[in-house]
């Protein structure tokens, strides 16, 4: 009984003294100032270890601390083809153990994690070496957050300024990659040991740009032995692929080139006597000029290579130079006389035979022979025809036909016996060396037209006169119209020729880049 009574009486003042210390305990966690715990473990953590932020947290002096390093690249804000900068907005990452910062999680209220300046523990001097800021590091020196572990994470976002070379051999049709090479500036290899957080870089918040298509960000580790170490000095590499996006520079700068040089072939149908056909091609080289300013202001002043773009402009100059060249003489024969200008015969071959010929032309009242064509007519055949279609030999034939008796003209008249018939002299004409016209009295006939004989003197050499000066009008006109002509098959060959220069040129200098390949002709590189 007196047992029974004695464990009634503890389990009585059990149950009274629990609520009593909960009581206690709730009073004394209400009476703990907000945040003491975190300040207390962080003057626990900071003043355990003087110089902290100086010494390197490895256990062991002799061993490397490894430090993992990854990056989230954000944006690229920029890419300075002319000073070969790229400028992007990156996160960094960095991953180290510090055992001097960890910490019992039940001793500190249940903190698992507290964030600390990273100017009172030990960061990397982890720098950017192909920098191109004027501040060398542009890092925003976020807070590092130190778990009871004692692994420290540091993300310090930046936007970096880095140098980039810029191949400008494909422009606009080309692939940039550009790295970004960071390093401890001070510790080598062994003691830091410098390692990949990821095989890749993270472009899942990536932010596309108008310009640049990402590709991809690889990640390099590189370990380099120079002579002055005997440890090497390791880096992180990432190298950042891009692809130029094409329909800006398709649109502004590569159609306004084709078709202001399409342009050109329409000088050639333009005829000399507008007096626009040299302007309008001048016009043409103008402009061609200021678009190829305006591109090369775009570019960075390098001789290591030339831009695909730059060979398209200047094989386009060539084209319109010439052709303004070409147009020149074009104008030139079209306005050459007999008086200063004789054609001669290779020359005549070449432009009035071959050229049309080969051209498919045809001029009304010729008829051309190839230069594989021999033999097809004798010379006198070709007189006779030559003669047949020429209208001042027709005119002639027709202002002479009655004054002519048998391949002779009458010259003059003389009286004949005492009867007072009149007979007529003959005389035959041709020319001489030097272009002038001979006569040669042949005979007389005896079958005369009892006519006054000064009179028909007069008559008949008015007449001579007048038919020596229609042949020289004659000739001269065509010798004219044989210039003219000339520079009709001119304008003709260089419309041809040119068309097929601009079609060869465009698709052979554009099919050089890779990319134009892929993206325009559906064509694998």
């Amino acid at each position: 009984m007196a047992i029974r009574l004695a464990a009634t009486i503890v389990l009585v003042c059990i149950l009274i003294m629990v609520p009593v210390e909960a009581a206690k305990k709730q009073k004394q966690d209400r009476n703990v100032e907000p945040g003491e715990h975190e300040r207390r473990l962080m003057n626990d953590l900071l003043s355990k270890f003087p110089y902290r932020e100086f010494a390197r947290p490895a256990i062991n002096e002799s061993d490397a601390l490894t430090v993992a390093m990854g990056m989230t690249l954000q944006q690229i804000m920029d890419v300075d083809e002319i000073n070969q900068i790229i400028t992007t907005n990156i996160w960094l990452t960095l991953t180290w153990t510090d055992a001097t910062l960890a910490w019992n999680e039940s001793d500190y209220g249940g903190i698992s994690s507290i964030r600390l300046p990273p100017s009172m523990i030990w960061t990397p001097d982890i720098l950017l070496y192909n920098c191109a800021n004027e501040n060398f590091d542009s890092t925003y020196h976020s807070n590092v957050v130190v778990r009871s572990s004692g692994s420290c994470e540091w993300i310090p976002p930046g936007i970096f300024k880095s140098a980039c070379s810029i191949d400008v051999t494909n422009f606009p049709w080309d692939d940039q990659v550009c790295t970004l090479k960071f390093g401890s500036w001070t510790y080598d290899g062994g003691r830091i040991n410098l390692t990949k957080l990821t095989e890749e870089g993270d472009i899942s918040t990536f932010k596309p740009n108008g310009e640049w298509h990402l590709k991809g960000v690889d990640v390099l580790r590189n370990v380099v032995y120079y002579p002055c170490c005997t440890d090497p000095f390791i880096d992180i590499t990432f190298v950042i692929k891009l692809k130029r996006k094409t329909l800006y520079y398709a649109m502004n700068l590569v159609m306004p080139c084709i078709l202001i040089s399409s342009l050109m072939l329409l000088v050639f149908t333009l005829p000399p006597d507008t007096g626009e056909k040299l302007s309008f091609a001048v016009t043409i080289l103008l402009s061609l000029t200021v678009f190829m300013m305006i591109f090369t202001e775009s570019l960075p002043p390098t001789s290591d290579a030339s831009p695909m773009l730059s060979n398209y402009f200047s094989a386009m100059l060539i084209m319109v130079a010439m052709a303004v060249l070409l147009t020149m003489t074009i104008l030139n024969f079209h306005h050459r006389n007999p008086d200063t200008h004789t054609m001669g015969p290779t020359m005549k071959k070449i432009c009035l035979d071959w050229l049309p010929w080969f051209l498919r032309m045809s001029r009304p009242g010729h008829i051309f022979k190839g230069p594989f064509k021999k033999g097809n007519l004798s010379n006198q055949e070709m007189e006779i025809e030559m003669l047949d279609q020429s209208p001042g030999y027709r005119r002639k034939m027709a202002a002479t036909t009655g004054y002519q008796n048998n391949g002779r003209t009458p010259l003059t008249l003389h009286q004949q016996g005492s009867a007072g018939v009149i007979g007529v002299r003959y005389a035959s004409y041709h020319e001489n060396q030097d272009g002038l016209m001979d006569k040669t009295i042949i005979g007389r006939d005896n079958h005369g037209i009892p006519q006054s004989r000064e009179k028909m003197d007069n008559v008949l050499d008015e007449l001579h006169f007048m038919t020596e000066r229609f042949k020289k009008i004659d000739e001269d006109e065509e010798v004219v119209g044989d210039w003219k002509y000339a520079a009709m098959v001119l304008d003709r060959f260089g419309l041809v020729f040119f068309s097929i220069y601009l079609i060869i040129a465009t698709i052979a200098i554009l099919n050089t880049a890779p990319n134009f390949r892929k993206d325009v002709l559906g064509m694998s590189a």
